[in-house]
């Protein structure tokens, strides 16, 4: 009796800007908060299009954030900006240094600490070889 096969998508051939959705198929203006992000990671999104306005910090217009954590405590410190800056309907990365780097934690900790406060992951990303990323928004209203 043959086997089911699972339908594999391969993403090698997307830029890492769609993977991490700061592109998408709409033109409407957007803000994508950088924070605590690496020198260089400008350059590693290369050039964005018009519409999409970067900033170093969350505001009311944040529909998108990518959060660098280091450490547990910057983890735990970005998810409680995130529970206080983070507005309905928007969602963030969180974007920690892969294990071969030995961070002192790993996704588990990200996404326990995250669940603890209402956010929900919902996508996984490796953003480069230093770095992976679980995509987060609200579960319901913010609590």
């Amino acid at each position: 009796m043959p086997q089911p096969t699972q339908k594999h998508t391969d993403y090698s051939g997307t830029t890492l800007p769609r993977k991490l959705g700061i592109l998408s198929a709409s033109i409407e203006p957007r803000t994508v908060a950088l924070l605590a992000a690496p020198e260089d990671f400008t350059q590693t999104l290369g050039e964005l299009p018009a519409h999409v306005h970067l900033s170093t910090r969350l505001s009311a217009k944040t529909s998108l954030a990518l959060c660098f954590v280091r450490s547990l405590a910057d983890l735990e410190a970005t998810v409680d900006l995130l529970g206080t800056q983070l507005a309905e309907g928007a969602s963030a990365w969180i974007i920690h240094p892969k294990a071969v780097h030995k961070p002192g934690f790993n996704q588990n900790h990200v996404r326990d600490t995250a669940l603890a406060r209402g956010l929900v992951d919902y996508k996984v990303c490796s953003v480069n070889d230093d770095w992976s990323g679980l995509k987060f928004a609200w579960r319901t209203k913010k609590p």
